[in-house]
Order: C-alpha cells, then structure tokens, then sequence
C-alpha cells in the first residue's frame, strides 16, 4: 500500500469518528488527498535542490544522471622525498693530509639531459659530485682545465665526482668570476654502445677487443655522441642534483 493511500485511509477513519457530521465526501477526500501528494512532491524538490546547491558551491562535480559524490579528503601525508641525498662535506686525500670542503652550492633537477650549473668559487680547491635516484645513470662532465681548454669526464652516477685541490691546477682567473660547470644525465638504459659505433666506431680502449663500457665512456665525451643520444632518449624523468665544494677562502692554501 503506497503512501496516498494510506494517507485516504487515515482521513476516513477520522472523518468517520467525529460526533458532528456524517461521512466524508468523496470529492473532499480525493482533494485532500492530491493537495497532500503535491505537498510531499514540492518537499522532495526542494530538497534535492537544496542538495545541488551546496555541492555546487564547494565545487565537487556532479556525474551525469547521478547523485552528488562526497568529496575524497587530502591525504596531507604523502610527500614526494626530495631527490638523492646531498652530502654536507667533500672530503679530500692529497698523500698524508686529509681535510673537508663544505657545501657552497647545489641544485636538483627533475629529468635528464644537459644542464648548467653556475657557480662562484672560494678558493681554488674546488670539488663537485653529481648524484641520481639511479646510480648507473650515464654522467658526463665539462669545465675549463687550466690552459682554459674544455676538458670532462664520464662514468656512472654512484662515482661520478672531480675537481681540483691546489692553485696550480685550478684553471686561470678562478676566482675572478663566476664559474660553470656542463652535466649531461642519460638512464642507464640509454643505447650508448648503438650510438657509439654508429657515430666513431667505438673503437676499443687498451688491451679491449670490442665496445665495452670503457670504450663507451670514452665515446660519451665526444660532442656529437652526446647529441645523437640526447635526440635518441630525449628528457626523461629522473631525479639527480649536482653539489658544489669549496675550502673558505682563509684556508684556500692547504698546510703541508
């Protein structure tokens, strides 16, 4: 039995227990019944607009023909960590004497490729390392020598460190302006050994037979190997970081 009916039901029964009158009317009992139907319907409607309104106002999305979809809370706790860990010291062995460069500069980096990082010396005992989620990522570095020509090298992220340490192999005019330092980053599945013999043959390093990982490393320092691969792989995601090291300039000169 639907509401209505029960609604017809309740309103004879009344009309038929009250002292003064005699029964109910047909036509005043159908009345009465559609003016309630209308009344519920009227209700529902508002109702449901009322509902709409305020999923509107804070911006959730309605599914076509669906009902409104509570909004999913912020998981605040999921944070994405920063990167590789960046240490705080460089340490350096040159024969008996051990000592430790701070942290003077460093910068991350979401994907791989070329990138420059720019820099300004302390002294002229000056470290770098470069760093990956990846440590068998490809790395190849450049900087000026000290006759003022480029010079570089390549090998795995997870070793992948340089520098100099005394003013007579720091290159001309260190510390009379800003310095740079080149880094190309490839995924450690990057087809360097195709691009290789491709571009120079690969020839092979040594007492070596074909193109191993030695005679790659030494093909990744060549410009155009470099470019070929980069339009090969292109920027992929990967997070790394280069930190620069320098001895305070009061202590530039180390003690013998």
């Amino acid at each position: 039995m639907n509401h209505t009916e029960n609604d017809l039901r309740e309103l004879l029964t009344r009309r038929a227990g009250e002292p003064e009158g005699g029964p109910a009317r047909l036509d005043t009992v159908i009345r009465r019944g559609r003016r309630i139907r209308r009344t519920r319907r009227a209700l529902t409607a508002g109702a449901a607009a009322l509902a709409v309104t305020a999923v509107a106002l804070s911006g959730v999305q309605l599914p076509p023909g669906g009902a409104p979809v509570a909004q999913q809370p912020v998981d605040s706790a999921r944070v994405e960590p920063p990167g590789p860990e960046i240490p705080e010291k460089f340490e350096v062995h040159l024969g008996a004497e051990r000592f430790d460069m701070p942290l003077i500069h460093s910068e991350r980096f979401e994907t791989m490729g070329a990138r420059s990082v720019t820099f300004v010396p302390t002294s002229t005992s000056t470290g770098y390392k470069v760093l990956c989620d990846d440590p068998r990522a490809w790395v190849i570095t450049t900087q000026p020598l000290k006759g003022g020509e480029l010079g570089g090298s390549a090998g795995r992220c997870g070793t992948s460190f340089g520098g100099h340490h005394d003013e007579r192999s720091a290159p001309e005019g260190w510390l009379e302006r800003p310095q740079k330092l080149d880094v190309w980053i490839f995924p450690s599945d990057a087809p360097v050994r195709k691009v290789a013999e491709e571009v120079t043959g690969c020839p092979p390093v040594g007492k070596g037979t074909d193109c191993d990982e030695s005679a790659q490393l030494r093909a990744l320092r060549d410009p155009k190997v470099r470019e070929r691969l980069q339009a090969e792989v292109g920027d992929r995601s990967g997070r790394w970081a280069v930190a620069i090291y320098d001895r305070p300039a009061a202590s530039a000169t180390p003690t013998r």
